[in-house]
């Protein structure tokens, strides 16, 4: 008898045993829809806007799968984030010496690689006050700007869009200030980081930032970030520049750099 005993306790020890993962299972299927609907009710507080996708070609953005510019934005969307997460940072600021680097088109291809990744969540803020151009470049009209937050006009929800980009959240600008450092060390930066990654739930910040060599602002503000990504241009990005920035960057953490414009003969695996 008492191993009978012995064995039905076990048998129900078991039982329950094998019942909790079965719970737990149907705990997640319910969970799912409920923070679908959670992450639906965070997005219906920003304001919609529309891009105008005939001019992303000549833009050079990607608009499409097929877009052969998609698979080299994919491969520096999974290096960026593989080097982020392994050091669990969140905030990046694409840079670049000097004007013309591309690094403009950098910042939102890779907020539009990273946010086709569904557990990614972008957001991507023009913070260049000197040539805003993320706006301009993806066609949007009737927007607010991120530059009224900083004045205090309005608050961050209000200057943060949806554009119909897969889960990207944007902070655009059109206008041009000369009190750049002065808003981007100023507490106002860091509410917009800590909303960013906190309230607005992004795991990933993109900044797109002036030039570093002929003004002060991203120098003020690369205290405040994680880490940045470098751009420069074949043919056009000096040496010497590429020196006095990476002087200029001793005391923040290079993730890498993104050589822009250069010769499709010069690029590895074509076949791919």
């Amino acid at each position: 008898m008492d191993k009978i005993r012995e064995a039905v306790t076990r048998a129900r020890t078991g039982n329950q045993e094998n019942a909790r993962p079965v719970g737990a299972r149907a705990a997640m299927r319910q969970s799912a829809p409920i923070a679908a609907a959670r992450q639906q009710q965070r997005d219906d507080r920003f304001a919609t806007v529309e891009c105008n996708f005939d001019n992303f070609g000549a833009n050079r953005i990607i608009s499409n799968e097929q877009d052969p510019v998609l698979n080299a934005y994919r491969v520096l969307r999974t290096r960026v984030l593989q080097k982020m997460e392994a050091n669990n940072w969140k905030s990046l600021a694409v840079v670049s010496p000097g004007a013309s680097a591309g690094k403009t088109v950098t910042a939102i291809n890779l907020a539009i690689a990273m946010g086709a990744k569904s557990s990614v969540r972008p957001v991507l803020a023009d913070l260049d006050f000197y040539r805003p151009s993320v706006a301009r470049y993806l066609g949007l009209s009737d927007f607010p700007s991120v530059l009224d937050f900083f004045e205090g006009k309005r608050s961050l929800e209000e200057v943060t869009v949806r554009p119909p980009l897969n889960n990207v959240l944007l902070m655009p600008n059109e206008r041009v200030t000369r009190q750049g450092a002065e808003h981007l060390t100023s507490a106002r930066a860091d509410e917009l980081i800590e909303t960013a990654t906190g309230d607005f739930g992004s795991q990933m910040l993109i900044f797109d930032m002036s030039p570093l060599l002929g003004c002060d602002d991203t120098i003020a503000f690369l205290p405040k970030v994680d880490c940045v990504l470098l751009v420069a241009a074949s043919g056009h990005t000096r040496v010497n520049e590429l020196k006095e920035a990476k002087r200029l960057l001793q005391k923040t953490n290079i993730l890498g750099t993104v050589l822009n414009k250069a010769p499709s003969a010069f690029m590895p695996n074509q076949y791919y």
